[in-house]
């Protein structure tokens, strides 16, 4: 599913890199998780494998196609859960996913599941301002599956969730990479 070849990368204006040489491999079901201390390339390592960031030198293939070769439709196939979940406060946790439901080509998930698998359905007509940062975590981890997507980044997907909503969180998880997603992990 995705081979990682001697992924090096440099920012513009710094002479070292802060990728080098970096391998490996996921296949198609695996759940694999980035781990290391900040610093060490584990948010710029998921900018590239996303499409953030251009300009990386060695081999990134996603289904044996070099992602520099993508266009667009590289959104459509990827769920993506940033650290700092951003939603429209005014609007309902329902509304939010109706709205970026809207952004995607892809047949997608029933948002009411979503919200079931995290504990979320009764929430669902609540507006996010009311809600805690846990309650935001877990309905930004719907935003990442709703559109079906075959390979989801999450960047520390259980940051401000208590055991019983980390267990929802893992279980879920495990479903998914049971029907042959993929699942990045993101730890700092």
């Amino acid at each position: 599913m995705m081979e990682i070849k001697e992924l090096t990368y440099t920012y513009p204006k710094q002479v070292s890199p802060i990728l080098k040489g970096l391998n490996f491999h996921v296949d198609k079901g695996e759940i694999f998780g980035l781990l290391g201390p900040s610093g060490a390339g584990k948010s710029t390592t998921q900018k590239i494998l996303i499409g953030l960031l251009k300009g990386y030198k060695g081999s990134v293939q996603v289904d044996g196609k070099e992602l520099s070769s993508f266009g667009r439709d590289y959104a459509e196939t990827i769920g993506v859960a940033f650290e700092a979940p951003n939603f429209y406060i005014k609007m309902t946790a329902y509304e939010n996913l109706v709205f970026f439901r809207s952004l995607y080509r892809r047949e997608s998930e029933h948002i009411e599941m979503l919200l079931e698998a995290v504990g979320l359905k009764e929430a669902m007509h609540q507006r996010v301002s009311e809600f805690s940062k846990g309650m935001k975590m877990r309905l930004n981890f719907c935003r990442a599956f709703l559109h079906r997507p075959s390979i989801v980044f999450l960047d520390e997907p259980t940051s401000g969730l208590d055991p019983v909503n980390i267990a929802k969180i893992k279980a879920f998880l495990q479903t998914e990479a049971q029907k042959g997603k993929n699942n990045f992990h993101y730890y700092t």
